[in-house]
């Protein structure tokens, strides 16, 4: 089968590699239908995550089921799937208390041997263990580009908007205008804010989060705290959704909350530790929340919020390629040419 592989840094390769088949009873095989270019796949690319060499990438993708293993009873031949992007047994200790995203047999898809060892989803096909616990049912009528991103990118940005606490009328900013800080754009408008404000240095994904209904701030031009100061009569806003996970956007999420206000930070880290400011959440009453989401317990709600037209994530899709062309789509995206890339088999 054709499939996107890791080679060296910056050296993902579209290549043939021999057809994965069920290794466990838990296990689906599935046809992939769409994969999708990640901002962590990114993490790979630069080297900045440990991955062996001939690994399959991706972890974001839908496919349609082709084979199961015994021991699966959610799922049959032909049934239309999401995947979250790690598995989840469903009943060890965290599981059953509904973090799924600490499941003691947990792995990533698309990140190699360090992680699981499980393919990836930039690939015809896919094998996903725990499938009961892994994939959602694609509801009838939705498109794969509708449904993709529940199992990643909208799952997380729902959970950073979520977990910032935010309150009809508040204010908000989202550091970062990637396509997880656009979703957030457009998750965190469930809750009823006043005003959203995007920081980001990018024009175009600017210009995507203006029309997304949220307010561009340009940190570019302008400083962002000062500004976001500015705006709210040098208070600073209720709550920040950090998405980029560079520290100077954790910092510009921690400094420019008001006081007893909240920040929650669903970046992945660029570093292993930073001094957190612990004087200043003290003496402000600052609410720090960081992790990455518990998918699997955000996939059905969300489905369900995209079939009634309340979200609308494939509105972030601004490039359609084959996964053939998967090397020129990884330079457009690392070169933020594309907001969100998807790939067909």
């Amino acid at each position: 089968m054709r499939a996107v592989t890791f080679h060296d840094v910056g050296d993902f390769r579209v290549e043939d590699v021999p057809k994965p088949s069920l290794q466990a009873a838990s296990d689906v095989l599935l046809k992939v239908a769409l994969g999708a270019i990640c901002g962590s796949d990114l993490h790979l690319y630069h080297g900045h995550s440990p991955i062996n060499p001939g690994a399959v990438i991706g972890h974001e993708f839908t496919g349609v089921v082709e084979e199961v293993g015994p021991e699966v009873r959610r799922f049959q031949p032909g049934d239309r799937v999401v995947a979250s992007f790690f598995t989840a047994c469903g009943h060890c200790y965290l599981c059953r208390r509904g973090w799924f995203a600490q499941c003691e047999n947990k792995g990533t898809f698309g990140h190699g041997e360090y992680f699981g060892n499980l393919g990836g989803g930039q690939a015809e096909w896919v094998v996903v263990p725990l499938a009961d616990h892994t994939l959602e049912p694609i509801p009838e009528g939705m498109s794969d580009e509708q449904a993709i991103f529940v199992g990643d990118i909208l799952a997380t940005a729902y959970f950073g908007a979520e977990r910032a606490e935010i309150k009809p009328g508040d204010t908000v900013a989202v550091i970062g205008a990637g396509p997880v800080g656009l979703l957030a754009v457009m998750a965190a408008q469930l809750f009823g804010p006043s005003r959203i404000y995007a920081v980001d240095m990018v024009d175009a994904r600017l210009e995507v989060a203006q029309e997304l209904g949220a307010i561009p701030v340009n940190a570019g031009e302008r400083h962002p705290v000062e500004h976001l100061l500015k705006v709210t009569q040098g208070y600073g806003v209720d709550r920040s959704i950090e998405c980029v996970g560079q520290l100077s956007a954790v910092e510009t999420a921690f400094n420019c909350v008001r006081g007893g206000g909240t920040i929650s930070m669903v970046g992945v880290p660029s570093e292993v530790e930073w001094p957190m400011p612990i004087m200043q959440a003290w003496l402000k009453d600052l609410t720090f929340r960081a992790g990455w989401c518990n998918v699997q317990a955000y996939m059905r709600p969300l489905l369900d919020l995209v079939a009634a037209g309340k979200l609308q994530p494939d509105r972030i899709i601004s490039h359609r390629m084959k996964l053939d062309d998967a090397a020129e789509a990884y330079r457009l995206f690392d070169s933020r040419e594309a907001t969100k890339i998807v790939l067909t088999p």
